[in-house]
């Protein structure tokens, strides 16, 4: 059962308003409130396998409500804690293109030591809940989800330091739960490394693996021969020996960083890993064509959500090395796929205009300039008269 119990509000200075304020509008003799910007909603989920009421945080991405795409889910341990910049890396890698918008269901920590260990620990009371923690995830938390937004089956799973342990360990425990699991300065001191220990039999026997796994550790947390960092190098050696079919990993240190602070970059290189497909591969690069181009930008979007695409740079990148070969029909066919990907960028609209005209297709370039000329007027970029004049050199040729 889920009750609403509040929202989790950021407030930032707007760069675009709404003509027409809402009707809570806060006046003073400076500024007027026109809008709030929130992050995520929180909710209480009263949980079975817990047996208690645990907080919850379901952020949206930007667009949700007026689409009709789905969108992977990334489950975020501590929450509460973790919400505020993962967000802000999730606004900037889905707006560039490196990643698709995702759904975050931020968890929050009522009691680590229990939750986030799949063992017991004499030194350690109470410990040893992993297992209830991930049958609340997997058999309420993930249903209730799947349920109530438009998700697609991508999922991932993050966590930091016992967290962390806990995301390693349910790689091993459940391997077909999440597709990627981001383990940011992970705990793996744990039981003398035990999970390390377990590592090696598992993957014995998962000769295969479709999953991604980054691993983030800050320099500042040990030395490289002893503590955290060791014994993170120590359960990832044992991936590199195995090697399972299948199976994308990397291990990362942030420099200068210590255990607190190493979450942010972790969290921003570890997403930017487990999307790396997204990227054109070096065989479209080396030899294009529009149906492997096609076929490379349907499988994102299948694998990802309709929103998912590339950055703006690397369309017009693709595009400028093939208008150089003087293949502008390809050009074409690559910056018609971005301007759908960003339908808000005239930039992108004048270059796909350009090459239609080079290609001898000057209906298809005066539509594109008038595309961009409505959309320039629609966001005040005040490039109409551009546009207009574009339109009416090739109208009169």
């Amino acid at each position: 059962m889920i009750r609403i119990v509040g929202s989790v509000v950021l407030l930032i200075v707007l760069l675009r308003c709404t003509s027409t304020p809402s009707v809570n509008v806060a006046v003073t003799d400076k500024a007027t409130l026109v809008n709030e910007l929130k992050i995520g909603t929180v909710y209480v989920f009263h949980s079975t396998s817990l047996q208690e009421e645990r907080p919850i945080i379901i952020a949206l991405p930007d667009g949700y409500d007026t689409s009709r795409a789905t969108y992977p889910v990334l489950y975020l341990t501590d929450g509460l804690q973790n919400i505020w910049h993962v967000m802000g890396t999730i606004e900037v890698l889905a707006r560039t293109g490196s990643i698709p918008p995702l759904i975050v269901v931020g968890i929050q920590s009522t009691n680590r030591m229990r939750d986030f260990t799949m063992t017991g620990s004499p030194d350690h009371p109470g410990s040893g809940g992993g297992h209830q923690f991930l049958a609340f995830i997997e058999t309420e938390l993930i249903p209730y989800v799947d349920s109530t937004y438009r998700t697609n089956p991508f999922q991932v799973l993050e966590g930091h330091s016992l967290g962390g342990l806990f995301a390693a360990s349910v790689f091993i425990e459940d391997p077909a739960l999440f597709d990627g699991i981001i383990v940011m300065s992970p705990s793996m001191w744990w039981n003398h490394e035990e999970l390390t220990d377990k590592a090696g039999q598992f993957l014995n026997d998962h000769p295969h693996l479709d999953n991604v796994l980054f691993f983030g550790i800050g320099m500042g947390e040990s030395g490289s021969e002893f503590g955290m960092r060791k014994e993170l190098k120590n359960f990832v050696d044992v991936i590199a020996l195995k090697k399972p079919a299948g199976l994308r990993y990397e291990r990362k240190e942030m420099e200068d960083e210590g255990h607190m602070s190493s979450t942010l970059l972790s969290n921003y290189y570890g997403l930017k890993f487990v999307f790396s497909d997204m990227a054109f591969p070096d065989s479209l690069l080396l030899n294009y064509s529009d149906e492997s181009f096609l076929i490379h930008e349907n499988r994102i979007m299948s694998k990802y959500g309709s929103a998912a695409k590339q950055s703006a740079e690397s369309y017009v990148s693709l595009a400028v090395q093939l208008s150089g070969q003087e293949r502008y029909s390809g050009a074409s066919t690559v910056l018609k796929r971005s301007v759908e990907a960003y339908p808000y960028d005239v930039g992108l609209m004048n270059l796909l205009a350009n090459t239609y005209e080079l290609d001898g297709r000057i209906e298809d370039a005066i539509t594109t300039y008038q595309q961009a000329l409505s959309v320039s007027r629609k966001y005040n970029y005040l490039r109409e008269e551009e546009f207009q004049q574009q339109i009416d050199r090739l109208k009169n040729r």
